[in-house]
């Protein structure tokens, strides 16, 4: 049984939670850890079913492997020279963007990882530090060089780093990259504000009253999902039309957030209750909410990322409280 849902799930043929008890019937399956570690999460899936994510102990020290999970295989995509390596977002050409610890294991650099060439340290402009945080379908990176306290986003194509430049920053405030569609429109933050930038030109995207909002990510329509917060604290995904849709909180949660979109306007994330128990949360496109089966009864689980085919992976306990491991939910 699971080794046909691996290959389901693998082959994109999965139907979409279209109501609470479709979503509840699917199944989660534990893709394990890398080399006996306690703890993993799976970060992002393609449209080909391949997966990322990270594999380590939950601590701020212990060395922190990326992998590529594929057709029930998970394998180490190596680091650039250090112990700690994350993984941000892969295209649907296998391309894995994120960052990684060189052999100080102090500065960290983007990289960038393709099939068959292996991981391209992507360097960090002037500063010393540097985060890819997105990739699209062809092929250009975005991310973000930080020195001290300041940060500048970049855009990487074809070998070359260059400075996102931004002369429509309406707030005087450095744009931070989050993600990039193939369309080439870039969202992120200017200062507590999202942003998109279009042809080098930064707009804010219009929430209600909040202290702030940040973006979780842009699917090729256009469409920004994110969270407002202070005073507002809800989710929701900005239409490419201008018009907001309201991500519904789950029956008996105090709070959610949402981790990704899909290009047909469905979202994932994460909803807590007073208890402080995640359960892993599917938005359809209307924003009505569908939780998403744990692990274990009582165990918790995030959402982190989905595919166009609803396919969906995150994180789950392997017991009510214990360890964490990467999960997909298939049909």
């Amino acid at each position: 049984m699971l080794i046909a849902s691996l290959a389901v799930f693998a082959a994109g043929a999965v139907a979409l939670p279209a109501s609470p008890a479709a979503a509840a019937a699917l199944q989660v399956i534990d893709l394990g850890t890398l080399g006996g570690a306690c703890c993993s999460t799976a970060t992002d899936v393609n449209d080909h079913g391949v997966v990322i994510g990270y594999s380590g102990a939950p601590s701020q020290t212990a060395p922190m492997r990326a992998f590529r999970w594929k057709n029930g295989t998970m394998t180490d995509i190596g680091s650039l020279g250090g112990t700690r390596t994350y993984p941000a977002d892969i295209n649907n050409n296998g391309w894995i963007v994120g960052h990684s610890t060189l052999a100080d294991n102090v500065t960290m650099h983007g990289f960038l990882w393709r099939p068959g060439v292996g991981m391209t340290d992507l360097g960090a402009l002037e500063n010393n530090y540097s985060l890819a945080t997105g990739v699209n379908d062809n092929g250009v990176v975005v991310g973000r060089a930080i020195a001290d306290d300041t940060s500048t986003s970049f855009r990487w194509a074809n070998g070359v780093m260059t400075e996102l430049d931004h002369p429509g920053d309406l707030y005087g405030l450095e744009f931070d990259a989050e993600a990039i569609n193939n369309g080439g429109v870039v969202t992120g933050h200017l200062g507590d504000v999202i942003a998109r930038l279009v042809n080098g030109v930064a707009t804010s995207v219009p929430s209600p009253p909040a202290n702030g909002s940040f973006a979780a990510g842009i699917n090729n329509g256009g469409d920004i999902a994110g969270q407002y917060y202070g005073g507002s604290d809800e989710n929701f995904v900005w239409k490419a039309d201008g018009t907001i849709v309201t991500l519904g909180l789950p029956s008996g949660a105090d709070s959610a957030f949402v981790s990704a979109i899909n290009d047909d306007g469905d979202t994932v994330g994460a909803s807590s209750n007073a208890a402080g128990l995640y359960r892993a949360v599917y938005w359809s496109e209307a924003g009505v909410p569908h939780r998403l089966p744990s692990l274990v009864t009582g165990g918790g689980a995030k959402a982190n990322g989905v595919n166009k085919f609803g396919v969906t992976v995150g994180t789950a306990q392997v017991s009510v409280g214990g360890d964490w491991h990467a999960v997909i939910w298939t049909s």
